[in-house]
């Protein structure tokens, strides 16, 4: 609903209740009767139409997220839900020694059981086999690493993405992470910079402190560009 039908709505609330106070001033007025009474219970009546769409609209508005904070965390976390069984927010996520990422994804190991786990739900016991940090039977491998939602909102910020899964390691030969940069870089232009760890089959995308919720929607939009290029190498 935009906002001036909703100022319509919020005017035609209050002059409906006036309305009613008037109705009821008026059979008071005019003498306690049975038809001023049914005439104001009509009266009544046909205004408290608008009082309940009223109360309805207001009922019905989506709730919007506090701050520019929560709605980062709020996006990040949707998309990793709306990518899952494929990817999976990690759990017990272990922060290394002087490392700026305190969070992250990892990714299945094997692309090919993505089908089989198709119905598979965070309230399913079976999840934390996947989700879990450095899985005792992996089954998944670290993806993505992140720093905290403050710090990305208080500074410019690295993420980190991890294509060590067994999967990219059978390939044999280094060249898909050379395309995987190539093409960020390329469909990014200036905007964001990614680039190789050494000879690791790691890099880094640089990203500039996220201030609008348009820099929200460019971060996720990049993530998803990314693990577009995961599905097609995988």
């Amino acid at each position: 609903m935009d906002k001036i039908d909703f100022q319509e709505r919020k005017w035609g609330f209050v002059f409906g209740i006036i309305a009613m106070i008037a109705a009821v001033l008026e059979m008071i007025v005019n003498g306690i009767s049975a038809s001023s009474i049914l005439g104001a219970l009509k009266d009544i009546f046909g205004t408290m139409v608008v009082v309940v769409v009223f109360f309805l609209v207001i009922k019905n508005m989506p709730k919007k997220p506090k701050n520019l904070l929560e709605i980062l965390e709020t996006t990040v976390e949707t998309w990793g839900l709306e990518n899952a069984p494929l990817i999976f927010k990690t759990i017990g996520y272990t922060q290394s020694k002087d490392s700026v990422y305190t969070q992250g994804f990892v990714l299945l190991q094997n692309p090919k059981s993505y089908p089989e786990l198709a119905g598979l739900l965070p309230e399913d016991p079976n999840w934390i086999d996947y989700a879990q940090y450095k899985s005792p039977k992996k089954l998944t491998g670290k993806f993505l690493d992140l720093p905290d939602y403050k710090t990305m909102t208080d500074n410019d910020f690295d993420v980190l993405f991890v294509m060590e899964q067994k999967h990219f390691k059978d390939i044999g030969n280094d060249e898909f992470i050379r395309s995987v940069i190539a093409a960020i870089n390329k469909k990014y232009d200036n905007r964001l910079k990614a680039t190789r760890e050494g000879n690791s089959l790691k890099f880094k995308i640089n990203y500039k402190r996220i201030t609008t919720i348009n820099d929200v929607e460019f971060f996720k939009d990049s993530l998803d560009y990314v693990l577009s290029l995961v599905k097609v190498i995988a």
